[in-house]
């Protein structure tokens, strides 16, 4: 009995060890240009892609952590090549569970570190190899070869990075300073026979023929032009076929493309990204979860249905997959699982594909109701609705009380829903919708990116902006909202979204409690109402397993609170269509609005309608409607062209108007009045009689 017991010990002592050991963890850490010079610890001073396959002498950054504090931290080069002088550098602590050491691998060959922390570690397995050139990866991976990436390759602007350069394309201030990104193995820290290793001289002057003249020149250098395979894959000497012991690698890290693009003023979307959600501030107080690039696939919980939107590998394989779909058209479960990693540069830009604009991944995506969104219509928008979307259809789901659970809802991220004002519960309505899925900005639809990526890459002072872009916020780390995004089509909207009023036949007071306010505190007031007539638990509404006395109505009630809710704009991006469906859910549950609904969205074309009444005397309306915003000129002329009043002479934001003209003082006769926006312009005749 003993003798089991005591076996039992060291079978519990073994597994709570193996437990423990995985706590300890050695990666990369890659770091762009931008992070070696932000970095005030000394320990950076030169840029990595965090590659685990690197050329010779390239000093590389290694991380050791722990989620509990370290315990001595050790730092052991397991083995090496024979007659490698490789060593680590002076560690340095990050933080009290993580530690960053250095090493540059001298030789071609395998380096095995070992990072430990009391009787934990982890290990972590580096190649160091040499530069060959496109031509040797020709070989493998182009021609009846599948799938056929070089041929791929050669669609993209990587492969003539260096070529437009050199050609006088890219920029009149091409130089020498460029091609160390715009080549392949460029590293003057490092004898790995990349371009700098091979003869090159920069020429004098750039022109169309240049790059070619420099083929001839330098053929061994050029071998290495533009951004080729190794760029991102790291050194192919080793690999000849073989991807042990990180021969050949791949990865989503988004510091494999910082390394080049997060640089000074022209190279920022990296830092861009790193911002995404991190410094957001959501209306009424309430926080983003971490963005794209921290921790959006937290929650997903190892669970291959929902890593196709919660995780970058999760979306990327679930694409390689043939994009598997389940009975309502929405992402399924994939047959891999690959480990989790944040929304990077690589998950919706395909490195190797150049067919979509901007190298996205997708073109077309659906809706729960079966709503194909198609990117001739919505354009590069298309790839954020792949996941910003319902995972439900809502109404067929909203109408059945069996589905009440702690999930119920439309499923966190229906934005790309409520911007097309589809797939709706069924409360036998057809909602009004605005444009902003379909609005054009300078004659081209964009969707969401109108909005979310609009702004310049840099602030006044020269700083990367932390709104728009590639961050998507709308609005910075002080909570100031990124008005500027709405100006082209709206005008100027004040300083903040909340100032922004939705006039519904002239009224904006939309929750009725007195007070005109702006769109999202009406669409607050309007959510309040609402949740006073639905279940609650704990103060919330609740549409739990344990709610009672469920009925349809309830149900799709609360789908819209809880839509409403999740979409996160408060009525911004479908002003008309979130009003609509509110106001028919209060009404199903027993409440009462004030608001008698009609379409005034933001129109779609410059309109200039007929006059009416007409004929008239002496008072006549002139309504006409604005896509955009713009200076707007209305005037009245008489029978020989002579201009008689000027009826609108403003700069007017995207809406529906009207002009009252009073003839009181004018004779009988034809009249004339002319609207001028932009190159918008139009004429219409009226008759006076008295």
């Amino acid at each position: 009995m003993i003798k089991k017991v005591f076996t039992l010990f060291l079978c519990m002592l073994f597994s709570f060890s193996f437990v423990i050991a995985q706590t300890v963890q050695v990666n990369t850490y890659g770091i762009s240009s931008r992070g070696v010079d932000k970095d005030s610890t000394d320990i950076f001073d030169l840029s990595y892609n965090g590659l685990k396959n690197v050329g010779t002498n390239t000093k590389i950054y290694l991380k050791g952590s722990s989620d509990t504090t370290l315990a001595s931290p050790t730092w052991t080069l397991l083995s090496k090549p024979a007659g490698s002088a490789a060593d680590f550098g002076v560690p340095f602590d990050m933080d009290s569970a993580t530690q960053i050491d250095t090493l540059t691998p001298d030789l071609v060959g395998t380096y095995v570190v070992v990072f430990s922390s009391g009787a934990n570690a982890d290990t972590i397995t580096i190649n160091a190899g040499t530069y060959l050139g496109i031509e040797n990866c020709s070989i493998c991976h182009s021609g009846s070869v599948q799938p056929d990436k070089v041929t791929e390759w050669k669609g993209t602007k990587h492969s003539t990075m260096l070529q437009r350069g050199l050609d006088g394309i890219l920029s009149s201030h091409y130089s020498a300073a460029c091609i160390k990104c715009h080549t392949t193995g460029y590293d003057v820290n490092a004898a790995n026979n990349g371009f700098d290793d091979r003869p090159f001289v920069f020429p004098d002057t750039l022109f169309p023929g240049m790059y070619d003249s420099m083929k001839t020149a330098f053929p061994d250098a050029m071998k290495l032009a533009n951004i080729q395979c190794e760029s991102c894959h790291g050194p192919g000497s080793q690999h000849m076929g073989n991807i042990t012991d990180s021969k050949m690698v791949k990865t989503l890290d988004e510091k494999n493309c910082a390394w080049c693009h997060d640089e000074g003023t022209h190279h920022g979307f990296p830092d861009q990204w790193e911002h995404s959600g991190d410094d957001a501030t959501e209306f009424d107080g309430r926080g983003f979860e971490g963005g794209h690039a921290k921790g959006a696939y937290i929650s997903f919980g190892g669970r291959s249905g929902c890593s196709p939107c919660h995780s970058g590998a999760g979306y990327v394989e679930w694409i390689h997959e043939g994009r598997p779909v389940d009975a309502n058209g929405l992402p399924a479960a994939t047959t891999q699982l690959p480990a989790a990693t944040n929304i990077s540069c690589a998950v919706c830009h395909d490195p190797h594909d150049a067919t979509n604009l901007h190298q996205l991944r997708a073109l077309e995506t659906q809706l729960g109701d079966g709503t194909l969104v198609t990117s001739d219509k919505y354009s590069t928008g298309t790839q954020c609705m792949d996941c910003h979307r319902s995972r439900r259809n809502a109404a067929t789901y909203a109408s059945d009380i069996n589905n009440q659970s702690v999930y119920y809802g439309p499923h966190h991220g229906p934005q790309a829903d409520m911007m097309l004002g589809k797939n709706a519960p069924d409360f036998g309505i057809e909602f009004p919708s605005s444009p902003h899925g379909v609005a054009q900005l300078n004659g081209v639809a964009n969707s969401c990116n109108n909005c979310h990526m609009a702004g310049d890459l840099t602030d006044a002072n020269g700083n990367i902006s932390h709104v728009g872009g590639h961050s998507w916020n709308m609005n910075d780390a002080q909570g100031n909202d990124f008005v500027a995004a709405c100006t082209p089509c709206h005008g100027d909207i004040g300083t903040s979204f909340t100032d922004k009023k939705y006039y519904v036949n002239g009224n904006a007071d939309l929750d009725g409690d007195g007070v005109a306010q702006g769109l999202q505190l009406e669409v607050k007031g309007m959510l309040d109402t609402l949740a006073a007539y639905l279940p609650q638990k704990n103060g919330s509404v609740s549409i739990t397993g344990d709610s009672t006395n469920l009925t349809p109505t309830i149900m799709k009630a609360g789908y819209v609170y809880f839509w409403v809710e999740q979409d996160r704009s408060f009525g911004i991006h479908n002003p008309a269509f979130t009003v609509a469906i509110l106001k028919a859910a209060i009404e199903a549950v027993g409440g009462i609005t004030s608001i008698n609904y009609s379409d005034s969205g933001i129109p779609m074309e410059y309109k200039l309608s007929q006059n009416y009444p007409n004929p008239f005397n002496p008072t006549t309306v002139i309504n006409f409607s604005l896509r955009k915003a713009g200076n707007v000129y209305l005037a009245v002329y008489d029978a020989l062209g002579r201009e008689v009043k000027t009826l609108v002479n403003e700069r007017m934001g995207a809406g529906n108007y009207k002009a009252d003209w009073n003839a009181t003082n004018y004779s009988s006769g034809i009249y004339f009045y002319r609207l001028r926006s932009g190159d918008f312009i139009q004429i219409k005749k009226m008759l006076l009689l008295k």
